[in-house]
């Protein structure tokens, strides 16, 4: 899975509310932009996904960095 696909795939999961913050007001291009910006900081490791509050979500982030 390349870096874009990664970022993709994670950004997927925020707008499906497994973790992360949604946009709740906007367009969708819009909320897709904001899941995408933080998706990325979860990518590079800026941010995380605690695994003790989201242990689920956290499973999830790890599967796909790993891919």
């Amino acid at each position: 899975m390349t870096e874009l696909e990664k970022i993709e795939k994670i950004a997927q999961g925020i707008m499906a509310g497994y973790y992360g913050e949604k946009q709740k007001c906007g367009t969708e291009y819009q909320k897709w932009t904001y899941a995408v910006l933080q998706a990325d900081k979860i990518y590079r490791g800026d941010w995380i996904v605690n695994k003790e509050t989201n242990e689920l979500g956290h499973d999830y982030v790890q599967v796909i960095l790993k891919a």
